[in-house]
């Protein structure tokens, strides 16, 4: 990245770094001379660590510095590296001479020239560095959302934070190297009996980077995996947990690590016109042996309709190297054209972000899908998600309304396309929340685990229905499948809570909490795993951390009530009595 230059400066989307040094007044008045000198000391091993990963330092005062990074994980691992820096220049001054570091991280569009960043998005790296405590480094959402937990670094999700200046909210994540203290992402297995070999498909890489070239390659990603899916003989990875590896293919053993995958496809592709021209490769993790590579090319618009021979050509080299014969293709692209596929992409990321504003957005998105291309289930299979979100957060105005809604959007998508895992869940969904039918929405998740015996979200869901049917240790089996299907799931925050959900039907109040606690750390908005965390620690007898619990849970979700968080919204009736009871106990408003 070189420097923009000239008068007027250059706009450019970039990672911002605020960079604020603790305290910086007092320490000037009290401790001047020994200040300043290891403060440009600390600037010039600054210049020398910020060209490593992609940075520059556009402008440094006496408390602080403001700089710009090609891209977020560089800007994450720099501040990390500065963060280090102090403790040696620390070294043989008296304590309260200390110098730290609060550091904010935020990517946005800048105009930038050689000696200034303008634009909001340096205020708002600035707010982030304000709230961060010494030592800390916080991102913003948008920030965050270029990070993979676990393997860029140990992402914990602070809630909202209004602050001055600033119309909305600002979310906020504190980021910790893996493996310096984060609360540990728990390494998941299948059980020990099921020895099927396991494919990751990456999704494919777009050359030159392009957006909408981007998302063709999930799609691509995606039809593959559903066609590997149907063979019982494979265990295959969903697409967005390998997405969150998609720029780590070059290390082999982490990702085996990481995914607990014995085999890898991946590979990049250029678009010309209506063109596409495929180079992938598949490799054994545990030796990095490339086991097949190949070319192959297909139109745009015949990808979309089916009518291609690219992904079956691809599966049918899979399963020749790793199974030995061929498997029939599955269509499963939930869109019927990229630029569509690209808006069902983002309306599933802001309907999971849970912020108001955002989700609301989604709604938009999905009915427009739905008014589209009416044939299609897949919007309608979210938008009955996207209500079960809403009820499941106390936002419903109207339980009732919800409830019908979930039911009329699922039976609508399975209507359409009985083929459809997604339908299937989404109807077993609608069944628990209006009908309370909980053997029924089983026998909904069974057949969307027939149709992909990979599906996370089925996996948790069935977890559910065992729990409330009395089947406790099938329901921690089933909710443990999920998590090992979602290593770095960006949905793993779900799955965490189902888990949690089903350690506490088995009276595993402990490891209850655990799984709540790791749901929170991945997003600290999402209601049912505060709810599951007070009532894990009342039943734990811990009264006094479940009123703290309980504390968090009222300042994430002001106005949270009994009523609106458990008793209409889960359509669990009596087998929720506890938690309600717990939410009471601990201090949460009826």
């Amino acid at each position: 990245m070189s420097p923009p230059s000239g008068p007027g400066g250059v706009s450019r989307r970039c990672a911002i770094v605020f960079a604020d040094l603790v305290e910086s007044v007092r320490l000037y008045q009290s401790h001047e001379k020994i200040t300043i000198e290891r403060w440009l000391r600390f600037v010039d091993s600054a210049r020398q660590v910020l060209p490593r990963h992609g940075g520059r330092l556009v402008r440094t005062a006496g408390d602080g510095l403001l700089l710009d990074f090609a891209g977020v994980a560089g800007a994450a691992s720099a501040a990390h590296e500065l963060h280090a820096l102090l403790p040696s220049l620390n070294t043989g001054v008296p304590d309260d001479a200390a110098m730290w570091l609060r550091i904010g991280v935020h990517v946005a569009e800048v105009v930038a020239d050689t000696n200034e960043l303008y634009g909001a998005g340096v205020n708002v790296a600035a707010r982030l560095a304000a709230l961060a405590l010494p030592g800390q480094t916080l991102a913003s959402a948008e920030a965050r959302h270029e990070l993979v937990d676990g393997l860029d670094f140990e992402v914990e999700d602070q809630g909202l934070h209004y602050v001055k200046h600033l119309d909305e909210p600002l979310r906020a994540f504190l980021l910790r190297p893996v493996g310096a203290g984060a609360v540990p992402t728990a390494q998941r297995t299948l059980p020990q009996a099921d020895l099927r070999p396991a494919v990751a498909v990456v999704p494919f890489v777009a050359l030159p980077a392009d957006p909408e070239h981007d998302a063709l390659g999930h799609a691509m990603a995606d039809d593959i995996i559903a066609s590997l899916a149907r063979q019982p003989g494979l265990r295959v990875l969903s697409r967005v947990t390998t997405a969150a590896v998609r720029e780590v293919t070059h290390d082999l053993p982490r990702l085996r690590s990481l995914l607990g995958a014995s085999f890898l496809l991946s590979g990049r592709f250029l678009v010309r016109g209506q063109r596409i021209r495929l180079a992938a490769e598949l490799c054994e993790l545990q030796r990095g042996e490339v086991l097949w590579a190949g070319t192959a090319h297909a139109d745009v618009d015949a990808l979309f309709e089916g009518q291609d021979e690219l992904v079956p050509h691809l599966v049918a080299q899979v399963t020749q190297q790793v199974l030995a014969h061929e498997l029939a293709r599955v269509r499963s692209l939930p869109m019927s054209s990229l630029e569509s596929y690209s808006l069902f992409l983002g309306a599933a990321g802001l309907m999971h972000s849970l912020v108001k504003s955002d989700f609301a957005r989604a709604r938009e998105v999905l009915q427009h899908l739905a008014e589209r291309h009416p044939r299609q289930a897949a919007p309608q299979a979210l938008l009955s998600g996207w209500h079960v979100f809403r009820m499941l957060q106390g936002w419903a105005d109207d339980v009732d309304r919800d409830q019908r809604l979930i039911g009329q959007h699922a039976q609508r998508a399975l209507d359409l396309d009985p083929s459809l895992p997604d339908a299937h869940v989404a109807q077993g969904v609608a069944r628990v929340f209006a009908e309370r039918d909980f053997d029924g929405a089983s026998r909904c998740y069974q057949r969307a685990l027939e149709l992909n015996p990979h599906h996370a979200v089925a996996w948790s869901r069935l977890s559910e229905t065992q729990r409330h049917t009395g089947d406790v240790q099938t329901a921690q089996q089933s909710a443990e499948r999920a998590l090992a299907l979602s290593p770095l799931d960006p949905l793993r925050f779900m799955f965490e809570s189902f888990a949690a959900s089903a350690a506490f039907g088995a009276g595993e109040y402990a490891q209850a909490a655990q799984h709540a606690r790791s749901s929170l750390r991945r997003h600290m908005l999402h209601a049912p795993a505060h709810r599951i965390l007070i009532a894990s620690l009342w039943f734990d007898g811990q009264e006094d951390p479940a009123r703290d619990a309980a504390m968090d849970y009222l300042r994430c979700m002001p106005g949270a009530r009994v009523s609106s968080g458990v008793a209409r919204t889960t359509g669990a009736g009596a087998a929720l009595a506890p938690v309600a009871q717990a939410l009471l106990g601990a201090g949460v408003p009826p």
